[in-house]
């Protein structure tokens, strides 16, 4: 029987397939850098580019608040503005009630005074109507209050005059008043006191305010 000796052989290709196993074992090491670098080279340039991109930001920022100022005092400066915005319409409306009516009609009723109108108004009721116009000689004590009263914006005057031409006068005034529309003479009754004659009369108006 012819016997053939194997284990010069088997041992040749144990050692062969070590070598490969040795060799993929370097290409996959080799390879697992290469893709460590790769990727950090990526997300080197990734956060450069972010960088760059918030010092764009920042500058954009910084130009702005050079143009337009800082926001905080804008927004600050705007509360300051709002806040006396409110705090004069509070003034104005407490002085559009009864008490600043009544200035009104002590305006009216005050020589070298009269009514708070519209200019443009006026002078356009002139030319309509030359007769219209106030009677700048006109004595305000020919004419008085004797009761206001004032009820869901209608008020409801009882006074007094030294004749109807001075009641006309009167009611003149009040209907060219900002603070008074819809102006009507009621009744005018002839007076006498201390053997002196005047009249009485009533004007029902609507207040503006």
């Amino acid at each position: 029987m012819i016997r053939i000796n194997l284990l010069p052989v088997k041992t040749s290709k144990r050692r062969s397939a070590g070598q490969k196993q040795v060799l993929l074992g370097g290409l996959a090491v080799i390879g697992g850098l290469i893709g460590v670098v790769l990727f950090h080279g990526w997300a080197s340039g990734e956060v450069a580019v972010q960088q760059r991109t918030l010092t764009d930001l920042n500058d954009t920022i910084a130009k702005l608040k050079t143009e337009v100022g800082d926001y905080d005092d804008i927004k600050r400066q705007r509360d300051d503005l709002k806040r006396q915005k409110d705090a004069i319409e509070k003034l104005q409306a407490a002085r559009s009630g009864p008490v600043f009516l009544m200035r009104e009609l002590s305006d009216i009723l005050t020589k070298g005074k009269g009514p708070t109108f519209n200019k443009d108004r006026y002078e356009e009721l002139l030319r309509k109507d030359p007769n219209a116009g106030l009677n700048q000689g006109w004595d305000p004590k020919r004419a008085w209050l004797l009761t206001y009263q004032e009820k869901e914006g209608i008020v409801t005057l009882h006074a007094g005059a030294k004749s109807d031409e001075d009641v006309a006068e009167f009611l003149k005034r009040m209907k060219l008043s900002a603070f008074f529309s819809d102006v009507y003479w009621q009744q005018t009754q002839p007076q006498q006191k201390d053997n002196v004659a005047f009249v009485t009369f009533d004007v029902a108006c609507k207040v503006n305010y």
